[in-house]
């Protein structure tokens, strides 16, 4: 079996090598014109690769399509559906839902943390909107949660499916929130009863307060970028998080010099998020295939030996729900400083030959930054702090998944 694999999946060789022979290419270079498309049996991608017709009907001996990312909307389905009907080896399509979840709602609350630094005000009283509640955005309201906001959540077609959840307008949302954060699939009108393309323009940003922030993890698309640019010229509203651009990946240079904080699509890039995802398409193909997994449990966490003891110190105030917000956000900030991949990418304006320097800040991120989802810590509370403060904090990292107590602390976090 031959197996194309773009260059950026982690574990690949190790994974895809015990399936059959393993070629690495970049990601961006499959398309029609690839030399030797016909001889593969399965194309295992991520998000910057476009299946289009034409790569379809090049790609002649494939068997699978598999996606090591959540969605499937840079992949043409209604053409797959359609030309398997007369393909002498039909495709199918598989793909990695809720891999980097828990990697995207981290990277949103690392976001807000900066946002919110130096607040006079905790987060309980603040409001998130939440547009999509599938698996990131359940993972970012169980956050919120933990921290007493308020929340406006977003999603009508899970209204229909599911009668408990509520719904609230968009309008209301962009109105009602201090931030507001988008986590849904990029659809067109004709592919869904909702379609998310530009769901956000100059309409929906004049709806926003003037000190309200948007935050975008989903698809660049879902927000018109002109009109986004126009906002933030005015700023109503206060700014923006962008880690999705429409023009990827050279989005518009006056969008990245002014939204406050912009990472180059990599919300779910954490290690365990991208090797979750591989795993994951990985095992669904030993169970088409017929073929027994290797072990893959240890992979995840291979290499992760960070330091212990790490003393984390933040102010105190004498006010729980200000104070336990300040634990935290001191913690998210050691685990992985978004600011300077912010201020990497921000430094790309003006270079030549951008869009390169976008892809390969995201194909070093693993290396450079070395990002671990916050679960993968142990945290421990200095035993002087108050019990009550003590309590909320553990309440707060407890929703990220991070271990509290129990000795071997990564991060030992004391009042400074």
């Amino acid at each position: 079996m031959r197996i194309l694999v773009d260059e950026n999946i982690p574990l690949a060789r190790e994974l895809f090598g015990s399936l059959g022979e393993v070629t690495m290419v970049a990601g961006r270079d499959v398309d029609e014109r690839l030399p030797g498309l016909d001889g593969f049996d399965v194309l295992a991608i991520r998000s910057v690769t476009g299946v289009t017709p034409a790569v379809v009907d090049r790609a002649a001996s494939a068997r699978v399509i598999a996606t090591a990312t959540i969605g499937t909307d840079h992949v043409d389905m209604a053409y797959i559906e359609r030309a398997n009907a007369t393909r002498r080896t039909p495709i199918t399509v598989l793909s990695a839902p809720g891999s980097n979840a828990e990697s995207v709602a981290d990277h949103v609350f690392m976001v807000l943390g900066r946002l919110t630094a130096g607040a006079d005000r905790p987060l309980s009283e603040m409001t998130l909107g939440i547009v999509g509640h599938g698996n990131c955005g359940r993972r970012v309201a169980r956050r919120a949660g933990a921290f007493g906001m308020r929340l406006l959540c977003c999603d009508p077609p899970l209204a229909e499916r599911d009668a408990q959840f509520a719904s609230h307008p968009l309008e209301d949302v962009l109105a009602g929130s201090d931030f507001v954060t988008f986590h849904v699939p990029l659809t067109r009108a004709g592919e869904s009863a909702c379609p998310t393309f530009h769901m956000v323009g100059a309409r929906e940003l004049a709806r926003m307060p003037a000190g309200a922030w948007l935050v975008n993890c989903s698809r660049g698309a879902v927000v018109d970028s002109a009109a986004l640019i126009e906002a933030l010229r005015a700023r109503r509203p206060a700014g923006a998080a962008l880690d999705v651009f429409e023009g990827e990946p050279e989005p518009a240079a006056e969008l990245l010099e002014r939204a406050r904080i912009v990472t180059p699509h990599v919300a779910g890039y954490a290690v365990e998020a991208k090797r979750r995802g591989a795993v994951a398409i990985y095992e669904q193909m030993c169970r088409l295939f017929g073929r027994e997994p290797i072990a893959t449990e240890p992979l995840l966490m291979r290499g992760f030996d960070p330091p212990r003891g790490e003393r984390v110190e933040f102010a105190c105030t004498g006010r729980t729900a200000l104070d336990a917000d300040a634990a935290v956000r001191a913690v998210l900030a050691r685990v992985h400083d978004v600011e300077a991949v912010s201020s990497d990418l921000k430094a790309t304006v003006g270079a030549e030959r951008r869009g390169e320097l976008f892809d390969r800040m995201r194909k070093e991120y693993s290396r450079r930054y070395g990002r671990h989802e916050v679960a993968s810590y142990r945290v421990e509370t200095d035993a002087a702090m108050p019990a009550p403060l003590r309590e909320a904090i553990g309440q707060r990292l407890a929703a990220f998944g991070a271990a509290v107590g129990g000795g071997g602390a990564h991060f030992l976090l004391a009042a400074g």
